[in-house]
């Protein structure tokens, strides 16, 4: 009976990995995993099954969203630029890289560089290419460009601006307030984007000296971020509206197409942008940004390196320490700039 049990289970958690695809469990029936008979958006869908996100493995939501797009991208230049993932050449390689690098920024293209290498690695593994086409794939070679200077004024007129961002009649007084309110938790906090959107009421505490929230970030990390007087009467008046509008959600950044859930990280994005063009009409800022001047700002003020690592999830010290190195290079730059120095 034992064993009847853990066979249904293996089969149950073997249809979750597959998608159903009865193709695709096949092809996991030996002792590598067998490519030939599967065409390129299966294999694309294995690879993600099981060398990405097998069903024992915990990535968040972020880490989901980037893959897949990076994915979306590889996928989209092997159907349009060659002859299928079965005949990559190293011409199509250094095709692929000269793509990337001239589309996205040095980070970017060193994440998608990346995808694309271990794609071609797990193709050689499973011998489906003879030989393994990822040691052609060089690391972005090009300079990391000097980031938006922060404009801390620019940046609280911008987060000032999100409550104007609401397009539809109703229920405009609640929109507007849950839009100003999700404006002041990004400049306020340097949340993740990622972080914000599952922000509960709940997270929300108190103890005999202020407001805080509970944020649990990557890796499933708790954290305490500290409220202004502000934000937190703000999210008061959030919670109490949606009361009165009989809206039932633990998000304060709630949807407003599916009941009782968070808005979406491209309705976040979209929103910011809106924010943006009221202020600042040539620039697509991302939500991130946000985030990016907080820890600026801090750092600019002097606040402790561990200190401002701690508060904002950095899992490593050179992660906050690349913002400190940025506000020096910005210095010196306006430095040599000045006339008679």
């Amino acid at each position: 009976m034992e064993i009847e049990k853990q066979k249904q289970a293996f089969e149950l958690a073997l249809r979750e990995l597959t998608g159903m695809n009865p193709k695709l469990a096949e092809a996991l029936k030996s002792d590598h995993i067998n490519l030939e008979a599967l065409n390129d958006v299966e294999i694309i869908e294995l690879f993600w099954a099981t060398e990405l996100f097998p069903i024992y493995a915990d990535k968040s939501p972020h880490t989901r969203r980037a893959y897949k797009q990076d994915l979306e991208f590889v996928l989209s230049f092997v159907m349009t630029k060659t002859d299928g993932l079965k005949r990559l050449t190293v011409l199509d390689i250094h095709r692929y890289l000269f793509e990337v690098n001239e589309q996205y920024a040095p980070r970017t293209a060193q994440r998608k560089n990346n995808m694309w290498k271990r794609l071609l690695t797990y193709l050689h593994a499973n011998q489906y290419h003879l030989h393994n086409l990822a040691f052609h794939v060089k690391n972005q070679q090009r300079p990391e460009p000097l980031r938006r200077e922060v404009d801390f004024d620019e940046i609280e007129r911008i987060a000032e601006s999100f409550r104007h961002t609401v397009k539809r009649a109703q229920k405009k007084e609640l929109m507007e307030l849950r839009n100003e309110t999700i404006g002041y938790l990004l400049l306020t906090t340097g949340m993740r984007a990622a972080e914000l959107l599952s922000v509960q009421f709940t997270n929300v505490k108190r103890n005999q000296h202020t407001f805080y929230l509970e944020v649990k970030g990557k890796r499933d990390k708790w954290r305490r971020i500290p409220l202004t007087e502000k934000a937190s009467h703000l999210i008061n008046r959030l919670q109490t509206l949606m009361m009165i509008e009989e809206i039932d959600a633990p998000f304060i950044a709630f949807s407003t197409k599916k009941s009782g859930q968070a808005m979406t990280y491209e309705a976040l994005r979209l929103m910011t942008h809106q924010a943006v063009e009221r202020v600042a009409a040539e620039e697509r800022t991302p939500p991130h940004w946000f985030r990016r001047a907080y820890i600026t700002k801090l750092l600019a003020n002097g606040s402790p390196l561990i200190g401002v690592m701690q508060l904002v999830g950095h899992e490593s010290i050179n992660t906050t320490n690349s913002y400190l190195q940025s506000i020096d290079q910005i210095s010196n730059t306006l430095h040599h700039n000045l006339p008679f120095t």
